[in-house]
């Protein structure tokens, strides 16, 4: 009872979110198409007039900048092909590998971001959503293809928007037109990924670190069955602030003191709780240099005393939300950005190849083909998703 208790006031926002979304379901469904029966469209004409000024207004420049999406999504797709197969290999041949493939959802606690928060999440999709549906609308508006709805789209727990261009119209149109039209989503997210990380390399973070003083690291987790932080008794979340009489402010500092010693060397660890002793093992990845056996490592920071009270303070925290969220909406966009160009029938990616073999092959040879590789990438992905659990049950 503690823990249902405790789970409901954990994902509270989240629960009240999904039951909006489903009163809206059922006050809207004469109005929602039915697709799979897990697949919810519901349609509207907002955004048309502004995709028909700006497409217009700007038309040489979103020509242009969707032929550069359309290299940057091929490219993109072999990207993050190469990277859920290669995920998949070693899940399959490095013992205790961690998946690097899950579904982002508030709660979710992310190694080295922690647990995303529900308002970040919600925002972050929301821009993530409408940059990529209308960057498919108005570079189709480019073209001069019709775009005929927008709408909102509900697939199980996720959540996203689209746009309906005019199809007929659209096949009819030479290949780079085709693929211009269907990569700008997937270009635009990456790209908003990228300027979130650009505000936040050049803007948020620099401000944030002017503001506070670095004291230390901490950890998550351990690392392996044997791990030698565990054995010497330093728990995660305590503050690691030396070693070997040597104070350390960042982990990297931290870093070059431990590469000193070897496996079987005895160091002393100081934390902001007491100094322990700790014999080293060596490390998995790289033989003879001693391992600590700690994971999910995060830098630890103190607030200077002059941003600490009143208004100042107030301008601090404001400056971490916004540094917070920008972090998010760069794993988010990013991550979103190149899930959409797998080769899979439900996202454009699936839709760049299913053209290019059509073109290649004939419709028919072509479609063939194209379900064979979607198909693949479906089991590669699903496998991707569950193995952890697979692995634990059997």
């Amino acid at each position: 009872m503690i823990d249902v208790l405790s789970f409901l006031l954990r994902f509270k926002y989240v629960i009240i979110f999904y039951l909006a979304i489903i009163i809206l379901l059922i006050w809207k469904r004469k109005k929602i198409q039915t697709q799979a029966k897990i697949i919810f469209l519901y349609r509207m004409k907002w955004g048309l007039r502004w995709m028909d000024k700006y497409s217009q207004k700007h038309r040489e420049w979103i020509i242009l900048l969707g032929y550069i999406g359309v290299g940057v999504g091929f490219i993109g797709m072999l990207i993050i092909g190469y990277f859920l197969v290669k995920n998949l290999y070693d899940l399959f041949t490095i013992p205790a590998m961690a998946s690097g493939v899950s579904l982002v959802l508030p709660g979710i606690n992310v190694p080295g971001l922690g647990i995303l928060p529900f308002w970040h999440w919600l925002i972050a999709i929301f821009f993530i959503a409408i940059v990529h549906e209308f960057s498919h609308g108005i570079v189709a508006r480019a073209h001069n293809v019709e775009v005929k709805n927008t709408g909102i789209v509900f697939f199980g727990p996720i959540i996203g928007a689209f746009v309906e261009p005019n199809e007929k119209k659209m096949v009819k149109e030479n290949d780079i037109v085709q693929y211009s039209i269907l990569a700008a989503g997937s270009f635009s997210n990456i790209m908003l990924g990228l300027l979130a990380l650009f505000l936040l390399g050049f803007a948020a973070m620099p401000l944030q670190d002017a503001m506070t003083d670095a004291v230390g690291f901490s950890f998550e987790n351990y690392y392996g069955e044997t791990s030698p932080a565990q054995i010497a008794g330093i728990n995660p979340g305590v503050i690691v602030t030396g070693i070997d009489d040597v104070t350390s402010s960042t982990f990297q500092e931290f870093q070059e003191e431990l590469i000193k010693n070897g496996p079987g060397d005895t160091i002393i660890i100081h934390t902001t709780e007491k100094d322990l002793s700790l014999v080293l093992t060596e490390s998995p990845d790289v033989p003879g240099r001693g391992f600590l056996g700690i994971s999910n490592i995060k830098n630890e920071i103190e607030v200077k005393e002059q941003y600490s009270m009143g208004i100042m303070n107030l301008f601090y925290n404001t400056l971490e939300t916004i540094t917070s969220f920008l972090r998010w909406l760069y794993l988010l966009s990013l991550g979103i950005g190149l899930f959409n160009l797998l080769p899979l029938p439900i996202v454009d990616g699936g839709r760049m190849v299913q053209t290019f073999l059509h073109k290649l092959k004939g419709i028919d040879k072509g479609e063939k083909r194209y379900r064979q590789i979607s198909l693949f990438f479906l089991l590669v992905l699903v496998f991707s998703l569950f193995f952890p659990w697979l692995s634990k049950v059997f």
